[in-house]
Order: structure tokens, then sequence, then C-alpha cells
């Protein structure tokens, strides 16, 4: 209670304080005005009496005969008496002077501070004791062609009365200023206590504690205005409660959706969304995504974006119902509905869902076992028939170990699609027997580049990996080494040469983080799109095999996404090549 009781002379005080320090410079300004004014009229006067004494010169020709001596009958008709006249030449040589007898005897007055005022403003003053006779001197000195004329008037009670201010008027206008300050003083303290109330509601409102009960305001102006403020705050506080507790609903609400959600004030500004809004839009977008307000400048959005400008634009007072408007948009092989509803304060809220309907799993085992039997089927008959070959032909030591070379390779081959069938198998199946630990992406990325460097080199290839290194998950390392590398290698073997691979981490929320793995190779066609994760699918179906690939690179990595409960697509970049957005669990569980 003592901080509120003493707020009143803490605020007399700075009163105080505030207008003294204005009296002191009102006060210091009105002398300084006033001194200027005084001695500006002291210059004009001396200044007339220093071209007299040039117009003599002049005239007689004094400086060219070297006759300085014959100045007496100028200094004669000079109204003032007491002026003292020095005639100094360029060199700060003195040539004439009424107070010294041998003035050509004395120092060089090159430096004096008024010869050095007035060579640059042709005019210059100081005050200061001459070291030549001991008194103290207003020194004026101008200068002209071919030496300077310097005047000096003794700085004494007259000259300091020329100069100095008018004290009365001065402490008039202080006296004025005292008699204000007070008047104000007086009118403040008839508000202290309404002040005081106003001071302790305000630090209990920024601390946001409850309002004191016993909190009471002096009937008069300020008193009346302080209560009504309180009685709002009250209002408003009891308000806020009710919507951070509804906020905290619809972000609970909206983190849990598999659907896109955001919503948007009447200016296209994000008031609340999830992750899977900004996942949805870089699916659809040809170009990465970071904000949900880029929703807007994507082109495959504007039915939706029509509609919401028709609704906003229309302005009807009378809208009583929630407009809303749905599209179905088809890309990369999938289909999401997006829907739009704008509300009574034209805010709106926009909707995304992948409607996809999935492959039935009855044909996709079938068609699985097709195809491994036919991938296992090619590499057996050439070992068979390599082998058929050199028991049947018995061929020279050249062409047997040609044979066999043959037969090594498509052996590897097949130890190869055996691994990736088993890896395959292995993650669908008993997932639960992988090890779960910390895993820094950014490690493993490196390990994947270091490993490929040979046909990273080989093939002009420029990575640029923009991943923080103190991104971690819990995973499993060999999994997301494997997810990686098909990337890479995918990227190697069949987007060409003298391309660039960009590896970004672009966003992430609570649960998840989100990467960026795109090319600027060749890409694939569109219709080739919604079957590249497929287990044995092929763009061209010669091109794996030439280059020693199973087929089962990219379902890998599909399935490694998966198995960290994440989600991947890919598109091609509408400047060319393949982008593959996936997400990964921050915290996978087995």
């Amino acid at each position: 209670m003592k901080t509120y009781a003493l707020y009143p002379k803490r605020q007399l005080l700075f009163l105080l304080l505030v207008f003294a320090a204005f009296i002191l410079i009102v006060f210091y300004s009105e002398y300084r005005l006033e001194k200027l004014y005084n001695i500006k009229g002291l210059n004009k006067e001396l200044n007339s009496h220093a071209q007299l004494i040039h117009n003599y010169i002049a005239s007689k020709s004094l400086y060219k005969n070297d006759a300085m001596q014959e100045l007496d009958p100028i200094i004669s008709i000079l109204p003032d008496k007491n002026i003292r006249i020095s005639i100094i030449d360029n060199n700060g040589r003195v040539l004439f002077d009424t107070e010294i007898d041998n003035s050509l005897a004395l120092e060089s007055h090159y430096l004096r501070p008024e010869i050095q005022q007035a060579l640059s403003d042709s005019t210059g003053t100081d005050i200061r004791t001459s070291a030549s006779t001991g008194i103290k001197y207003y020194y004026y000195a101008k200068r002209f062609d071919e030496y300077f004329v310097r005047l000096s008037v003794i700085y004494d009670i007259e000259a300091r009365q020329i100069i100095e201010p008018d004290w009365v008027s001065l402490l008039f206008v202080l006296l004025l200023f005292v008699i204000s300050s007070l008047s104000l003083m007086l009118l403040t303290a008839r508000y202290s206590k309404s002040i005081s109330a106003l001071k302790k509601f305000t630090v209990q409102a920024s601390e946001n504690n409850d309002i004191d009960s016993r909190l009471t305001f002096p009937k008069n102006e300020l008193g009346n205005i302080g209560q009504d403020i309180v009685d709002i705050y009250q209002k408003l506080n009891s308000t806020k409660q009710e919507l951070i507790s509804e906020k905290e609903k619809l972000v609970r609400h909206l983190t849990i959706l598999e659907e896109g959600i955001a919503i948007f004030t009447q200016e296209k500004k994000v008031v609340a969304g999830n992750s899977n809004f900004i996942q949805y839009i870089n699916q659809i977008s040809d170009n990465l995504i970071y904000s949900a307000e880029n929703f807007f400048d994507i082109p495959e959005f504007s039915p939706i974006i029509s509609f919401v400008d028709a609704e906003i634009s229309a302005n009807k007072p009378e809208k009583t119902g929630q407009p809303s408007y749905e599209v179905i948009i088809t890309r990369n092989g999938k289909h999401y509905a997006v829907k739009s509803i704008v509300f009574l304060d034209n805010s709106f809220e926009i909707i995304i869902n992948d409607v996809t309907k999935p492959a039935k799993r009855k044909l996709l085992k079938q068609q699985i076992t097709e195809n491994i039997a036919h991938e296992l089927k090619t590499p057996v008959s050439s070992i068979k028939g390599f082998l058929e070959t050199i028991l049947n032909n018995k061929p020279d030591r050249t062409k047997l170990l040609e044979y066999i070379n043959r037969a090594y390779t498509q052996t590897c081959r097949l130890t190869d699609l055996i691994n990736d069938i088993s890896l395959l198998t292995k993650i669908e199946e008993a997932g639960h027997l992988y090890s779960i630990e910390k895993v820094s992406i950014f490690e493993v990325v490196n390990s994947v580049i270091d490993d490929l460097k040979d046909k990273i080199t080989e093939n002009n290839i420029d990575i640029r990996m923009s991943i923080p290194k103190e991104i971690e998950i819990r995973g499993n390392s060999v999994l997301l080494y494997s997810a990686v590398r098909n990337l890479l290698e995918n990227a190697i073997y069949h987007a060409g040469e003298k391309i660039t691979v960009n590896i970004t981490q672009y966003m992430e929320d609570q649960q998840h983080y989100y990467f960026s793995f795109s090319d600027t190779g060749n890409g694939v066609p569109e219709q080739d799109i919604p079957r590249l994760f497929e287990r044995f699918y092929r763009v061209d179906k010669g091109r794996d095999r030439k280059a020693g690939g199973t087929g089962l690179g990219l379902s890998i990595v599909k399935n490694a996404v998966l198995f960290h409960q994440g989600d991947i697509s890919v598109k091609n970049r509408k400047e060319g090549g393949l982008e593959f957005l996936f997400s990964l669990n921050k915290n996978t569980h087995a």
C-alpha cells in the first residue's frame, strides 16, 4: 500500500522537477538571447569605428607610407576616448597601438583568438587579460586587405553592464513561471487520489491480478472516469478468459484433424490453422510454400478465391447464413476437396481434404506378387543361361571369364532385389524390430552425400542442403539413411547430368518436421506421377535395369517415411525436375 500512497507525492515532485528544468532552460535561453543582442549592438558600434579608422588610413595612405603614428587626429574625434586601437598586419606584427609606445617590439599577434576568427569570418571577438598591459579587455578585430583594425574596450563594470542582460526582466519571467507552477501543482493535488487509485488499478491489471474489491475513486470527474474504466476492464477480462478457453479448444481440435484447415480475416490474414493445410497446398502448388497466406497466390485455387472475393465485396448487411463453396482439384494423381465457408463478419475458413480412394488391397497384393515373380525371373534366367552356355559349349578362357562376370553381375542384382524386398517386408510386417533412437537428420544426409561422392562428382551434380544441425528426431537411422540414399540415387541415375539437388527443411509444428527434396533434372511425364511409389514401377521400362536399380527405391522411401509416422508426395516442378515433400514425426513410436 505504501507504493500507491507515495504516488501523489512522487507525482508532485516530478512536476516540480519538470517545471524547474523548464524554468532553467527558458531562463538560460532568455539570458543568452539578451546577452547576444547586447554584444551584437556593441560589435556594431565598434565595427563603425573600425571602418572609420580604415577609411582614414586609406585616404591618407598611412599603411603604404608606414606612417601609422599619424592616426592621432582620427582617434581624437572618436566618441569613446577609452577605446584602445591596434593596427596589426597580416603577419601578426603590431604596427600601431594607442597604449604601447614601441608597438613594433610587441610579440606577434597572429595567434590571438580574435585575429584567427577574423581570418575566416572577417571579424572576431574575445574577452581576456592583455599580456602587454595586464588589463582585461573586450577585443573586436576587423580584417581588411592588408591589415587588421583591432578595438579594445576595458572589460570593467560599465562594459559588463552593456553586455550582460537586464536581470530585472529575467527575474520577472522567473516569477511568472513559479506562479504558474504552483497553480498547476495545486490543480494536480485535487486529482491526486484519483490518480493514485488509477495507478493501483493499472499495476494490478498489468500483472493480471484480480482487481481489489476495496478499490474506490473520489467523487470527481477523474474519479468517475476511473470507476468506469475498472467496470469496463472487469467485463473485458471476463470475455477474454472465455475467448482464451475457446481458442485453446479450437487449436487442439485443429491439431488432431486430418483435414487441412485455415481461418482468415476479411483482409486475408491468418487467424488460425494447422500444419496439414501447408502440407496440402504444397502438394498442389508448383512452388514451395511456407505460409498459409500464400494460398491466394496459387492459380489452382482461383475458383475458391473468386468465391471468397465475391462474398466479401457483396457486403450484404442482411446476410444471415454462411455461404459455402466446394471444388475438387486433381493434382499428381490425387484428388483434393477444397471448401470455403464465409462467416457473418466476412472472415472465412478454407478446408482441404485428400479424397483420393485407395487401391483395393487385394489387387495391390496380387500386383506385388506378380511383379516380384517377374523381377526375380529376369536375373535367374540370365544366370541359368550363362551357366548352361559354359557347361554345354566349354568356351575358351576369355569367353569363360566374360560369362562368369555377367553371371556375377546378375547375382549382385538378384541379391540387391532380395535385400530390398526383405527390407520392405520387414518395414511393413515387422516394424517393431527396428530400434528407436535419437537421429540427427543433418548427419544422415551428410553421410549419404559422402558415400555417393564419386557418383555425384562423376555426374557434375551440385548438392545444396539447408537443414539445421540441431534437428533431431527419435527414429531409426538405418531406415532414414536408406530413404535419403534412394532419393539421391534416383536423382543421380535418372534426373540427368549437371543438375542441382536441393534438400530443405522448410517447416515444423508440434509433431513433425517437414522436408523438401528436389532436383532440376528431367522430371517425369505427368501420367506417371501417381505410380512412382509403386513397387517395380518404371517410367522407362529399361532404364532401371541399365542403371542397376531394383525398381524398389521409391517404395522403400515411402515405407521408411510411413514408419516414421510421416507422409510423402511427389510432383513435377514448374522449372523442371521432381520435388518430393515429406514429413517425419519428431518422436516416432515403433
